[in-house]
């Protein structure tokens, strides 16, 4: 870690793929921790920085473009600097369904003096000066046909249009996996067989403290 109390974890993948949920897990676990979401940064639907794919009449929200990257990795290193946690931390345990409590008192037991940050979004290990923050890194993956299946029960504004998620979401996202592969190391990958990602977090949390 780059301060003995803190720990930073990034969340990453494909959409629909489980980022949010788990990130938002992590945090009821951690009542003093503090979550940064990509979704918080793209830039508004008018704004000219946008990528406009004419054949679907539409804003490419897939990439990194869309997103006002800077401003999200200076609002991080800002709250980490700043030495602030997001709320008191109560002493007490979240427990969650389908968790292990004992790994999760564990680790509230051990975290104590500990600043936990978590940082979550499709594409946030595709940008290089915010990749070097995290010191733990974990992606999520999908099968296309679930990806898609998950992908058309949700609801986003705008909406998607049709072809948006074979021509946009699914083809960024296999260029965003490919770049992490290739370029980011120490990377956990998950996908729809693991039934519980936040346990495996819990158990690297207490390796690297």
């Amino acid at each position: 870690m780059s301060h003995s109390n803190l720990l930073v974890i990034g969340i990453s993948g494909v959409t629909c793929g489980g980022k949010t949920t788990t990130a938002s897990e992590i945090n009821k676990i951690f009542p003093g921790s503090k979550i940064f979401s990509q979704d918080d940064y793209f830039w508004p639907v008018n704004d000219p920085r946008h990528v406009w794919i004419p054949e679907l009449n539409h804003i490419n929200f897939d990439i990194l473009s869309s997103l006002d990257m800077e401003g999200m990795y200076n609002d991080v290193r800002r709250y980490i600097g700043s030495n602030k946690t997001s709320k008191t931390r109560k002493h007490t345990i979240n427990y969650l369904n389908g968790t292990d409590c004992d790994l999760r008192k564990q680790c509230f037991e051990k975290t104590k003096d500990v600043r936990i940050v978590i940082v979550e979004g499709f594409c946030i290990f595709n940008y290089r000066p915010l990749t070097e923050v995290f010191d733990l890194k974990y992606y999520f993956t999908l099968d296309r046909d679930e990806c898609y299946r998950r992908r058309v029960q949700r609801v986003y504004e705008p909406p998607d249009c049709p072809g948006y998620f074979e021509r946009c979401a699914w083809v960024e996202h296999l260029k965003q996996l490919e770049e992490v592969q290739e370029t980011v190391e120490n990377v956990v990958y998950f996908n729809e067989k693991n039934k519980n990602p936040v346990d495996t977090i819990l158990r690297d949390i207490l390796n690297i403290l």
